[in-house]
């Protein structure tokens, strides 16, 4: 079985995390998006793994994927929806059956069960149920077999989202190229299952009940981020003095740590300062950041982040590569916002 990850897009719910990079490069825990997707494949028995990217953004997913052993980078020239990227890899993906894997997609559980409901079906795409279905594209299911599938519907017939995540035997490819555009003006992967099911073929639908996250927000990325913070396993490869450590806290190699209040769960990156602060629970410190005088709660800090001394303490906060968060100056509030950026003060 072969892997796809389509990670063409840039993210723009994301922004303004997503201005200067993929979100699919952006981490998780210490960990990039793309870089679990690619995990969570080769868990599942997956040994070669595409990646379908743009132009623009495929230096920054080579960058974040460089620890994940042999991959395939496929380029989709104009981004024309999921079937068109898929369509993009299909030489890749001749001859055999395929995970499909949406890339902005975090999942707890494995993906094993979708490749073996495919013994006996056509596809499988996995469901998850949700308390608002309305906002995604809703499975309708019998007996375990997909009848439809609902884009964001007003009445939604099910609890069921359709997660990112899909199952295929080689012959569903036939039913991509055979698809026109949406309303949307793209070539959607998801409308080849329903051709399929009106051909008489068979689309299991397989519950994953553990965490789920599409990770399109900066609220997304801190929901996902305290979920793989909470999995830590304490390790300190860094120097720490002065401080008080509760909980899982991992320091890593050549970072440092003084005389702070850690409360984990809490990640410091590699290379990192963090000084005279409170830190937790849920924080990650990206590689190189420097943090220093600061009350930490729910956060995010991306690598070579500056935080020094602001005037209260931040709590579910989103901090992107190299920005800086400082004390107000004698002169007072001073605020440099670039675009989609979001401030409350």
């Amino acid at each position: 079985m072969k892997g796809v990850i389509l990670a063409a897009g840039r993210g723009s719910r994301l922004l303004p995390v997503s201005a200067g990079r993929p979100k699919h490069a952006v981490p998780i825990a210490g960990v990039p998006i793309i870089a679990r997707a690619v995990r969570a494949l080769r868990a599942a028995g997956v040994e070669e793994v595409a990646v379908v990217t743009s132009a623009s953004s495929e230096a920054a997913l080579r960058a974040a994927t460089r620890n994940e052993g042999p991959l395939t980078f496929v380029r989709q020239e104009e981004p024309l929806g999921t079937g068109h990227a898929v369509l993009a890899a299909r030489a890749f993906l001749e001859g055999g059956p395929a995970l499909l894997y949406l890339g902005d997609n975090l999942f707890a559980d494995a993906l094993t069960p979708l490749a073996e409901a495919l013994d006996g079906a056509d596809a499988a795409l996995g469901v998850k149920r949700v308390p608002d279905p309305s906002a995604y594209g809703v499975a309708v299911v019998q007996n375990d077999l997909l009848t439809r599938l609902d884009e964001k519907p007003r009445r939604p017939e099910s609890d069921l989202a359709a997660c990112g995540v899909f199952a295929f035997h080689p012959h569903v490819l036939d039913e991509v190229a055979c698809l026109t555009p949406s309303v949307r003006g793209e070539i959607e992967f998801p409308q080849a299952l329903l051709r399929v099911i009106a051909a008489g073929g068979r689309v299991r639908a397989v519950p994953l009940p553990g965490f789920w996250s599409d990770a399109g927000t900066p609220a997304d990325l801190l929901t996902a981020s305290a979920h793989f913070l909470a999995g830590l396993t304490p390790r300190i490869d860094g120097e720490v003095s002065g401080s008080t450590l509760d909980g899982p806290v991992v320091v890593e190699a050549g970072a440092t740590v003084q005389d702070c209040t850690l409360i984990g769960p809490v990640l410091i990156g590699a290379g990192a300062s963090v000084r005279g602060s409170t830190l937790g629970p849920n924080v990650s410190i990206g590689p190189r950041a420097r943090v220093e005088g600061a009350t930490l709660a729910d956060t995010l800090i991306d690598e070579e982040a500056a935080v020094q001394s602001p005037s209260r303490p931040l709590v579910r906060t989103v901090i992107g590569r190299r920005a800086a968060v400082a004390a107000p100056s004698d002169t007072g509030l001073q605020i440099v916002v670039g675009d989609h950026s979001v401030v409350r003060v």
